[in-house]
């Protein structure tokens, strides 16, 4: 891949805040007022057990779900009132866990049609093939050729989007991401339902996209050594609250985390590095300084 998307580059990268936040459905408190923030070109990752609410918090912050209470703001400004596409037009730019792309399209024509959705058309004027609509027309092909080019899609131009494997469909995904030109991207599990061998390659892939857009990401990633490796914080959610954050190696330390993300999976906790890194003292029988038994 290169690193060349200038055209692709957004203005400047946003910074969220989020203060207090509630998402109720019925009588289940999902998220339950939550207080994070990332800052400008930063990723923070949202990890945590099945059901503890990290879904439903990119849900809130991108405007698919209303909040009960609390604020959401982006560079300062409150989202509270503004709808989801609104909300995208301050580029904050939603991915999903399922891919959502249009399965009959190939995938030329699927990142064509997101490039068409960044820009205003003039139907007379492209059909007359005026000078202006010309230009925005090879501009547009442009960079779907080099976004083509940066995810190494190529090959699969002209393959429909059913055609491709789960791999790849998430990499077309991520492709349309970056056409999307995002200043805060809310990025649900990208590496779920694809092979463990595939999850190492999603990580350069990843951080590309950072380097590209230059935004700020916030990460929802069932994958623990991914989100570690990926994040400059991590955020750890429990039953809709926060119960740690911070810098990985600090978290790495914090067992209300290891009790907390994926159930404590030994497996998973042993592929982060996180049991090594505890200390005596960091044992179970004795935190908060008590002693076992």
């Amino acid at each position: 891949m290169t690193a060349s998307g200038a055209t692709l580059s957004t203005h400047r990268a946003a910074a969220l805040s989020v203060e207090d936040l509630v998402v109720s459905f019925g009588g289940l408190r999902a998220v339950d007022h939550v207080t994070l923030g990332v800052d400008p070109g930063t990723t923070v990752a949202l990890i945590g057990a099945n059901g503890s609410g990290k879904t439903t918090l990119l849900d809130a912050v991108s405007g698919i779900v209303a909040a009960d209470s609390g604020t959401v703001r982006v560079d300062g400004e409150d989202l509270s009132d503004l709808l989801p596409e609104e909300r995208a037009e301050r580029g904050v730019v939603r991915s999903f866990q399922d891919c959502r792309l249009f399965p009959e399209l190939s995938v030329e024509d699927t990142l064509l049609l997101v490039e068409d959705g960044g820009h205003l058309s003039d139907v007379v004027s492209t059909t007359l093939q005026l000078p202006w609509a010309r230009h925005a027309e090879r501009a547009k092909r442009h960079d779907v050729n080099e976004v083509l080019s940066q995810f190494c899609l190529a090959p699969f131009r002209h393959r429909r989007i059913a055609q491709l494997s789960t791999g790849t469909r998430r990499i077309v995904d991520l492709a349309a991401v970056v056409l999307a030109r995002p200043r805060l991207l809310l990025l649900d599990e990208p590496t779920s339902g694809i092979a463990q061998r595939e999850v190492e390659a999603f990580v350069p892939l990843l951080r590309h996209i950072s380097e590209v857009t230059g935004c700020s990401v916030l990460l929802v990633e069932h994958d623990v050594p991914l989100a570690f490796e990926l994040a400059d914080a991590v955020v750890v959610m429990q039953a809709g609250e926060v119960v740690a954050s911070g810098p990985p190696d600090l978290v790495r330390r914090d067992w209300r985390a290891l009790e907390a993300y994926l159930g404590a999976s030994q497996e998973a906790l042993a592929a982060s590095g996180a049991l090594e890194s505890l200390s005596a003292s960091d044992e179970p029988g004795r935190r908060d300084g008590h002693p076992a038994g």
